[in-house]
């Protein structure tokens, strides 16, 4: 959501959130749910009876992102056909062969994957060395490293003028990554995972929720107008961003 923020500093004429379709509204809301379980199961810990190894809440995710994923493609299907066709002849790169952009992609994967890889040991290192805690550096510094690809991604969409490929790629990643923690619970076999973490993740969680809703009323609530670079709405979410910073340092 810091991310959406920053994508308004692009926007001149008036704040990002009054371009974009308020479609956007539904992945918010699937995102807001989902959530909300994240922060009920961290809360109930080893309260919650599991389903074998796995937590109740697995299922709730998997099931939501489908019914979610399958809920945003009917309702946008008639916007995505027409920006696919109007992309498609603006973005037509006939110097660039399919073999050549293949070979490309999968290289710039691999480095990700292998960056990936080595990154939960170096940020439980930094974590160790700098007494900052695991939550603090997960929050900030490996967040922020896998944000980097997104961010870049975003910009670009924001600067070839889709603001919706941009808005909907944060959305969606906010919906994929609550259920990537349903298939980490699958694969971690001592049990519900969220009771094996720290409860200082509600904190995190119910900033996430608190900015998602503050998106979804920029999204709603059409201003024509921004007071300085940034609109009202993106204000409020760096502010909410760095609140939550705050309050995980205090319990690091």
């Amino acid at each position: 959501m810091l991310i959406l923020a920053l994508l308004d500093t692009l926007q001149k004429e008036m704040p990002i959130s009054t371009k974009a379709h308020h479609g956007h509204v539904l992945s918010g809301g699937f995102g807001i749910i989902m959530l909300g379980v994240v922060v009920l199961s961290l809360f109930l810990g080893n309260r919650v009876l599991p389903l074998g190894w796995i937590g109740p809440y697995t299922i709730l995710f998997m099931v939501s992102y489908l019914v979610g994923v399958r809920l945003i493609y009917y309702y946008n299907k008639k916007e995505l056909a027409a920006f696919v066709k109007e992309m498609a002849v603006e973005l037509r790169y006939k110097e660039s062969s399919t073999k050549s952009a293949v070979i490309h992609y999968t290289l710039n994967a691999l480095v990700v994957i292998i960056a990936a890889v080595f990154l939960p040991g170096i940020g439980a290192g930094i974590a160790e060395s700098t007494g900052l805690g695991q939550s603090f550096v997960g929050n900030i510094f490996i967040a922020l490293s896998t944000s980097l690809p997104e961010v870049v991604v975003c910009f670009t969409a924001v600067r070839m003028g889709a603001v919706d490929l941009a808005i909907g790629n944060l959305f969606g990643s906010n919906i994929f990554n609550i259920f990537i923690l349903g298939i980490d619970d699958i694969f971690f076999v001592k049990g519900p995972l969220l009771a094996f973490v720290s409860p200082n993740h509600m904190i995190s969680a119910l900033s996430a929720i608190i900015m998602t809703a503050i998106a979804i009323i920029g999204l709603t609530y059409h201003v024509e107008k921004k007071p300085l670079f940034l609109s009202w709405d993106s204000i409020v979410i760096v502010f909410v961003y760095i609140l939550n910073l705050m309050l995980l340092y205090m319990v690091r």
